[in-house]
């Protein structure tokens, strides 16, 4: 009964602030993203057992996980429409070889109407993803100024021997914000997502704008544009390495 209950009091905030924000229609919300600790720590030591790697290459991939650095993500949405968009590092020639955050960086345009998630890979195209059911929890907390919900979800992570594994990821949202987008491929929950928390990585907003003057750029994907899933696009990959490396 009090599971019930606390779904209500969520949808009644949504519809009740989604009347109030109804010409908050665009808006831009930027977003960092770093490597967790406890995956990093457990990476290193896991590498450090192996034995047939090379001084030099061992080196150069342990400073790449000490010199772990954020990433920075733009979210621009308008209406239905949404594109989160990474935004590339300034280099230097003192710059250090990193792994970043582990969060990725290639783009993902989001339609809520149609519910189109595609991600734009440089090596594979466009790649579909599926729309994840959210498990809503009782558990809250504050992320900046606003009360956050925890939903919860499994992700498909395709594997290179060709297994699909389910990946957890948490999501916090806000229904103070009624907005049903987020970061990556992440959307669907009554309220803005300000936190998503995987095993690799944490991402989070460090700045939202409503109704900015400043431009919503938004890069549509075509509805007749070649688009694969990304179980295709893995069998592809997963046969270009075989071939090259052997299995």
């Amino acid at each position: 009964m009090k599971k019930v209950s606390y779904l209500l009091i969520i949808l009644v905030l949504f519809f009740n602030l989604n009347s109030l924000l109804a010409q908050e229609t665009s808006g831009i919300i930027k977003y960092k993203a770093v490597m967790n600790e406890d995956f990093k720590n457990k990476s290193l030591e896991e590498f450090k057992k192996k034995k047939d790697v090379p001084p030099a290459i061992r080196k150069q991939v342990i400073d790449m996980y000490l010199n772990d650095e954020e990433d920075n993500y733009e979210l621009h949405f308008k209406d239905q429409e949404s594109y989160f968009h990474y935004i590339e590092k300034l280099k230097n020639e003192n710059s250090s070889l990193s792994f970043g955050s582990k969060a990725g960086i290639n783009d993902f345009y989001v339609n809520l109407k149609d519910q189109r998630i595609i991600e734009k890979s440089s090596m594979m195209g466009l790649l579909k993803y599926d729309v994840i059911s959210w498990k809503v929890k009782n558990e809250t907390k504050l992320i900046g100024d606003y009360k956050c919900f925890k939903a919860e979800g499994l992700e498909k992570k395709y594997m290179r021997d060709g297994t699909i594994e389910e990946e957890p990821v948490v999501a916090w949202f806000t229904p103070e914000i009624p907005l049903q987008f987020g970061p990556h491929s992440y959307n669907g929950l009554p309220g803005l997502i300000l936190r998503i928390d995987k095993e690799e990585s944490t991402v989070i907003a460090t700045e939202i704008m409503l109704n900015p003057e400043e431009k919503i750029k938004i890069d549509p994907i075509k509805k007749d544009a070649k688009v694969r899933s990304r179980k295709e696009a893995y069998q592809i990959a997963t046969d270009y390495y075989n071939d090259t490396y052997g299995n």
